[in-house]
């Protein structure tokens, strides 16, 4: 699974590389989309590193978290590659005559 992050400008849900760099070599912000992380660039401004170092702590919690309840969610369900139990046995099949248990011999 892949780092969410919410661009602080805009608000749209992004995706970034797992080392925050492009195959391009350009470096990948935590803070802006691609769209606003150019305008940013355009206007000089740059990115807030403190801000930048809370959007990775939070896109690193937020992932550990669904990693939990994904490993709750398989631990609850069967195994697909195991036969179900057999059901516990209610009546026992009779070995002796029922006449038998009442008589005392």
């Amino acid at each position: 699974m892949r780092l969410v992050f919410v661009c602080q400008t805009c608000g749209c849900h992004y995706l970034v590389p797992p080392a925050l760099h492009y195959p391009d070599g350009g470096r990948a912000s935590a803070v802006w989309c691609s769209v606003c992380q150019a305008a940013a660039a355009r206007r000089g401004a740059p990115e807030p590193a403190g801000l930048a170092a809370v959007a990775v702590l939070l896109a690193v919690r937020a992932l550990k978290a669904a990693l939990a309840a994904r490993d709750r969610q398989h631990r609850d369900q069967p195994r697909p590659d195991r036969r179900p139990t057999r059901p516990g046995r209610t009546s026992r099949g009779r070995t002796r005559p029922t006449g038998a248990r009442t008589r005392l011999a």
